[in-house]
């Protein structure tokens, strides 16, 4: 919760500094459940949804970046900021596009997708999540995927 509330406050600070508006869900440790993001989402009526996480897994093994949409019109931004994740991170493992049923991006009736920057569960990589370049370099793929995309580069 803390990488992620870290990266998307990174990710929000980018987008101002270039005249865009952005609304987060939360802006400090506090619970805020599904619905009331997706409800909250919708009272803005964006341009589009992006949700930031920080993935897990039983094994220690599972490593890299992964991006999740759900609608079809959801496709594009998915594929635009996974595009940057890509091209900021050349050595980390692309674990692709997924499309999935998560409660965020298949309520929310804008562009949505769910970022998974990383696993906290592999070692090596929870030690590289945590560390300020990892995080500005993740919010930099984040908000230049959102930018490309909004100036219509999909």
């Amino acid at each position: 919760k803390d990488i992620t509330l870290d990266v998307s406050q990174r990710v929000q600070a980018i987008l101002r500094s270039k005249g865009i508006k952005s609304v987060m869900t939360r802006t400090d440790d506090t619970f805020v459940s599904l619905e009331d993001r997706v409800n909250l989402s919708e009272a803005e009526t964006p341009e589009i949804f992006v949700s930031i996480h920080v993935n897990s897994a039983v094994s220690e093994n599972p490593n890299g970046i992964e991006t999740h949409w759900y609608h079809e019109y959801s496709k594009p931004l998915a594929e635009t900021v996974h595009e940057h994740f890509i091209k900021e991170f050349p050595n980390l493992k692309d674990r692709g596009l997924f499309k999935s049923k998560f409660y965020v991006i298949n309520h929310t009736t804008c562009p949505a997708i769910l970022c998974e920057i990383g696993f906290l569960s592999n070692p090596e990589e929870r030690t590289d999540l945590i560390t300020e370049t990892r995080k500005q370099k993740t919010a930099k793929a984040i908000a230049d995927g959102i930018i490309e995309y909004l100036k219509g580069g999909k």
